[in-house]
């Protein structure tokens, strides 16, 4: 279960690192288009682990940066 977790939190910050390249390279569609997955993400997230997680946290700790993203 803990590496489900991980993996959403590893796919959660790589699309956000991915939407901050997009938004730097001026592409706002791309941007909407990763934040509306990110957000699917997170959701998904919080409802597999809804007493552990919330919104926030999930998002704080997917935005720790680890490795190269």
């Amino acid at each position: 279960m803990n590496e489900r977790r991980d993996e959403f939190f590893a796919l959660i910050n790589i699309i956000g690192y991915a939407a901050g390249i997009a938004h730097s390279l001026g592409t706002s569609s791309a941007v909407a288009h990763l934040d509306a997955a990110r957000q699917v993400l997170v959701a998904e997230l919080q409802a597999e682990f809804p007493s552990i997680l919330s919104k926030d946290s999930i998002t704080q700790a997917a935005s720790v940066r680890a490795g190269h993203c």
